[in-house]
């Protein structure tokens, strides 16, 4: 996989924010999943339609390259041991965890979803006319390379009915991530239910942080410095993730 210049510097710093890790260190990482040819080539395999084009999910909803990389490399640099994530639609980003996982041989990912075309059009996107879901699309997390989901755990539901009762199951949870319903009272609640269950120095991120101001109003409520990555989805749509330290 290739980025430019500006994208690589952009991920290493929204790491190097988020963890103080020393900045060669991030760069090895980063260019460890760029050349990491077995992981991408089964990606694309598992998206491939026969028809020579991306099915819907990946067409519409794909996770943007930059905030997969980093969750890769944010991964790799703090070696997780429970990483809970909220929304996985084709599990693009899911994958990337994953792969930082079995990297680490060491931690495990908690993924809430609902299958993003089965609700409504609020829900991350409204799907486009003209595409028809295959078979697998209708499962969560069906982009997942089977070697590497021996380290997922998947719960079918809303976060708003399931988070409590995961993060009261798991006990202190290292990282959070927030791609679910992009709703500004949904990623309040999101944030507010996990902020007390993030370890002292864990972390919590959230993607589509641009939309509207729930980022923004939770960072000024808990305090803190918050750090924040811009890229652009499949449709070329800018999306800026947001990343949080809970304080040691």
């Amino acid at each position: 996989m290739q980025i430019d210049a500006e994208t690589r510097e952009n991920i290493q710093n929204f790491i190097k924010s988020l963890t103080n890790e020393d900045s060669k260190k991030i760069h090895d990482f980063l260019s460890e999943i760029l050349d990491d040819k077995e992981f991408h080539e089964a990606i694309a395999k598992r998206g491939d339609d026969g028809q020579a084009k991306k099915p819907f999910s990946l067409r519409v909803l794909a996770m943007d390259t930059t905030s997969c990389l980093s969750l890769y490399v944010l991964c790799r640099v703090t070696k997780p041991a429970i990483f809970v994530e909220c929304g996985v639609a084709s599990g693009m980003s899911s994958s990337y965890i994953l792969r930082a996982l079995n990297r680490n041989k060491f931690g495990k990912l908690y993924s809430i979803d609902v299958p993003w075309h089965t609700v409504t059009h609020n829900w991350k996107a409204a799907p486009a006319e003209d595409l028809v879901p295959r078979p697998q699309e209708k499962i969560s997390g069906w982009l997942i390379p089977d070697n590497l989901r021996d380290r997922w755990d998947l719960t079918v539901g809303r976060s708003s009915d399931k988070l409590p009762a995961l993060l009261k199951q798991l006990g202190p949870i290292d990282i959070f991530f927030h791609d679910s319903e992009h709703t500004y009272d949904n990623m309040v609640w999101e944030f507010t239910t996990v902020w007390p269950a993030l370890k002292p120095g864990g972390r919590l991120l959230a993607h589509n942080v641009d939309k509207h101001s729930a980022f923004a109003d939770f960072e000024q409520k808990v305090g803190g410095v918050s750090f924040k990555l811009a890229g652009r989805n499949n449709d070329n749509i800018l999306v800026v993730t947001g990343g949080k330290i809970k304080p040691s």
